[in-house]
């Protein structure tokens, strides 16, 4: 404490919390809870998920569903992007539409994409009819593809 005439003038000290902008889904999590001074406990009953499943995410030990993220990101009261990292957008989009895009883009036919993936043509039917999820893992042969570098999310 200081005294200057008639006043006193406090010095206050305080934690710069900071997220790293390539941050793990995980680290989102916990970063946006924490800055919330909420416990894994209360999200957990908020969102209507154990605190098993909050620690796991925020382990990095499970991936959360794109719905488990916007509930907690309806919880952190935060916008629910700030929790996705790109497969998370991906999945956003919706990916059913981003399959269809990047398909016709490049002139492939279902079964030729899915010989691409190693998959077989229903499953690429059903991604595009939103029936079944991309797996990170697929999305990840996406990249690796560059299938993804040239289309805007």
């Amino acid at each position: 404490m200081v005294f200057l005439g008639d006043k006193i003038l406090y010095h206050l000290v305080c934690e710069m919390r900071t997220l790293n902008e390539n941050a793990a889904v995980a680290e989102k999590i916990q970063f946006y809870r924490t800055k919330r001074y909420m416990t894994g406990n209360t999200l957990a009953e908020l969102v209507g998920l154990s605190r098993y499943a909050i620690m796991d995410y925020e382990n990095g030990v499970t991936e959360p569903s794109l719905e488990d993220l916007n509930k907690m990101a309806v919880a952190l009261n935060i916008e629910a992007d700030k929790l996705y990292d790109d497969y998370y957008r991906f999945l956003d989009y919706p990916f059913s539409v981003k399959i269809k895009e990047i398909r016709k883009e490049h002139n492939l036919l279902q079964r030729e994409l899915g010989a691409m993936l190693g998959l077989n043509r229903r499953t690429i039917e059903r991604w595009e009819s939103g029936r079944n999820k991309v797996t990170r893992e697929m999305w990840e042969k996406f990249k690796v593809l560059g299938f993804l570098a040239d289309i805007r999310m």
